[in-house]
């Protein structure tokens, strides 16, 4: 078993226990028999794992329709899907959405950071205190609006990172002639469509960014970027949840049915009964685009997703495209309106956020965003190291070409508000 897959399969077990404890003090005092019981079999998990990484820790991160340990989303089973949604509310109601574990845990404490709960929870109030002996209980907000501990961009870099191992689950589960319940995908797509609205300049860069070392023809990692700009496009152009989440949806089952002839989408997604009333959107769009894909005119939203598949193939190529390159590749896009085209290039600017342009006093900046009015053009400085703070971008060369070369790691170490600020 991978490294990823045991701390998935202990997660799984760690939050059901935590579910089990937490749940039993809705009728219970901390001290009652019942609750006891619980505690020692959600310490005993802790141990367990303790004693072979005692320098480790543990952050369970509830979020509304997914749930991680240490950064890796948890693959929770449908069955199991509403007792843990009972536990995020349930926490998040106290003001908690990551509760950190080290081997410092004990029995007594375990006891007293269910008390909290438990005053917290039928108060109705938030959840104090919320540090014990090898227990933290934190914020975890990802609204764009108020303060919280922890960056609301990693939840971005999360929900990617979700998406990337449910799209690889899902095409091995075809390929061994399986039909993947799409169940965690809807979930997935509900939290997309949130922080779409929230968090949109993160995503842009995220999927734009161009991998180090990475396979430039990584049919997972570009699937993954069209989704969440096709949300995200969509969304600016209006497209209302259903039809977001319908796209999104649409966009990873591509896996499934890219290739086939228009007319057999349909037959191939007949037995993914779990879109449930999604179902019609979703085949519709995907015969839209096989129909795009073969130069025929089709509807919007197919003809969207063919844009974008386009766009990312182009930034994501072997050499950094120009902005030119990118222009140049969807102007030649058969089968799409006028319209559709304007809609992505509107979207994408002049000049983009995400690509690098040059400034007379700075030379290399990664246009980073329009600033808190939403129209003043803010960029950062690249060095050898890393990058420079956020400033406005009074000099650009605008005769200089502008590349989709940008390379932001994302992976998380410690959450940083300057970083996007």
């Amino acid at each position: 078993m991978s490294r990823k897959a045991a701390i998935q399969q202990f997660g799984n077990q760690l939050v059901m226990d935590l579910q089990v404890y937490l749940r039993s003090l809705h009728t219970h005092q901390a001290n009652n028999d019942i609750v006891s019981r619980a505690r020692d079999a959600l310490l005993k998990t802790l141990q367990d794992h303790f004693k072979t990484e005692p320098q480790s820790t543990l952050q369970v991160q509830l979020l509304d329709e997914e749930t991680f340990i240490n950064n890796t989303l948890l693959p929770i089973a449908l069955q199991d899907f509403g007792r843990i949604k009972e536990l995020t509310r349930q926490l998040r109601g106290m003001g908690v959405g990551e509760v950190i574990f080290d081997a410092s845990v004990t029995r007594e404490s375990l006891a007293e950071f269910a008390t909290a709960v438990y005053s917290g929870m039928h108060s109705r109030q938030q959840m104090e205190p919320r540090v014990f002996s090898g227990i933290q209980a934190l914020e975890l907000e990802y609204s764009a609006s108020g303060s919280s501990e922890r960056d609301a961009h990693q939840v971005v870099v999360w929900l990617f990172s979700g998406l990337l191992d449910g799209l690889d689950g899902l095409r091995d589960l075809v390929a061994e002639g399986h039909v993947p319940t799409m169940v965690p995908f809807m979930r997935h797509m509900r939290l997309l469509v949130d922080l779409t609205v929230e968090r949109g300049t993160v995503i842009r860069h995220l999927c734009l960014a161009r991998r180090e070392g990475g396979s430039v023809d990584d049919p997972i990692h570009q699937n993954a970027c069209r989704t969440f700009l096709a949300v995200q496009i969509a969304h600016a152009n209006g497209l209302d949840r259903a039809g977001l989440m319908s796209l999104g949806l649409a966009s990873i089952l591509d896996l499934v049915t890219s290739g086939a002839e228009p007319d057999e989408v349909l037959t191939r997604l007949a037995p993914y009964t779990t879109l449930s009333d999604l179902a019609p959107q979703v085949m519709m769009v995907l015969r839209e685009l096989e129909m795009v894909r073969r130069g025929r005119r089709a509807g919007h939203q197919g003809a969207l997703l063919h844009l974008i598949e386009e766009l990312v193939s182009t930034v994501h190529g072997e050499e950094p495209a120009t902005l030119e390159d990118v222009h140049s590749q969807l102007g030649w896009a058969g089968g799409v309106d006028t319209a559709v085209l304007d809609a992505v290039l509107a979207w994408l600017g002049d000049p983009p956020l995400g690509a690098i342009a040059q400034s007379r006093s700075m030379g290399d900046v990664l246009l980073l965003d329009h600033g808190e009015d939403g129209e003043t053009l803010r960029c950062r400085e690249i060095f050898e190291d890393g990058l420079g703070e956020a400033t406005v971008l009074h000099d650009f060369q605008e005769h200089k070409p502008v590349v989709f070369g940008s390379q932001i790691d994302f992976a998380y170490e410690e959450p940083d508000e300057d970083d996007w600020a």
